[in-house]
């Protein structure tokens, strides 16, 4: 009967494991302190597309709108008038890379963007699309711009409306890391053409910021995994709850044969 100390000692750990440090929870701890972090510079890599992206692109003209229409045979009239959060229509209009690296328009025919960025892409489309329409000018939107949150922060993909975007946008996206995910230690993994790369990056460090790590890219996996104070206060619940089933079953024991003597 000495050890039943246990049943009431079990809960007062399960206390203590879930206190959880101040600069465990806080995101770029120390920026803004000093006059030097006043002007952070930052660094973006300019994504450039890989087979199996997504492209929105669109020709306009404005000496001939009807000679537009043979480049943008395959874009919905619905898609045209309205608005960019229709994805849905907007990714079954648009222009996917195939393994090869080359999409297909209407009477350009098959061009090479693998590799390319927007920038580049709308160069050499509006080159080609003068050789029939002089004042031709070209936009393109990358469609698939897609970002897969798991772990302490949920489970989901996002789709960015944007150029681009940083490692907070994303995780505000996904409603905030949780108290149990361990902040210093998140996975990043990032599709390239030479493969699948993983990164860990610490965003408790205010030096993040200034990593090239900060932006994410398209199809980007970020994984958030749990503390091992969170890992442990699991085991010492599931142990908490054992040991009260336990209690419970021995008590009724005891009461019974109490009774029945």
């Amino acid at each position: 009967m000495k050890k039943w100390w246990i049943v009431f000692i079990i809960p007062l750990l399960i206390q203590g494991v879930s206190c959880t440090r101040h600069r465990d929870i806080t995101y770029l701890r120390g920026i803004g302190q000093s006059v030097s972090d006043s002007l952070i510079q930052t660094t973006y890599n300019i994504y450039k597309v890989q087979p199996f992206d997504v492209l929105y692109i669109r020709v306009m003209s404005a000496l001939d709108p009807k000679a537009e229409e043979m480049f943008n045979q395959n874009m919905q009239s619905s898609a045209l008038s309205g608005n960019m959060n229709n994805m849905g229509t907007f990714y079954f209009s648009g222009y996917p890379i195939n393994e090869l690296g080359f999409i297909k328009m209407p009477i350009l025919g098959e061009i090479y963007v693998s590799g390319l960025t927007q920038k580049e892409i709308e160069e050499q489309v509006q080159q080609r699309v003068r050789e029939y329409i002089p004042d031709a000018e070209v936009k393109v939107r990358l469609l698939s711009f897609k970002v897969t949150l798991l772990g302490e922060i949920g489970s989901g993909q996002h789709t960015i409306l944007a150029e681009r975007a940083n490692l907070l946008e994303v995780l505000a996206m996904g409603g905030d890391i949780q108290k149990t995910g361990n902040k210093h230690n998140v996975l990043i993994l990032r599709t390239t053409p030479q493969g699948m790369r993983s990164y860990r990056v610490d965003l408790t460090d205010k030096n993040i910021v200034s990593s090239p790590l900060f932006y994410v890219q398209p199809n980007d996996i970020i994984y958030v995994e749990p503390t091992k104070a969170a890992s442990l206060r699991i085991s010492l619940s599931e142990l908490s709850l054992f040991i009260s089933s336990i209690t419970a079953v021995t008590s009724m024991y005891f009461l019974i044969r109490s009774i029945s003597q």
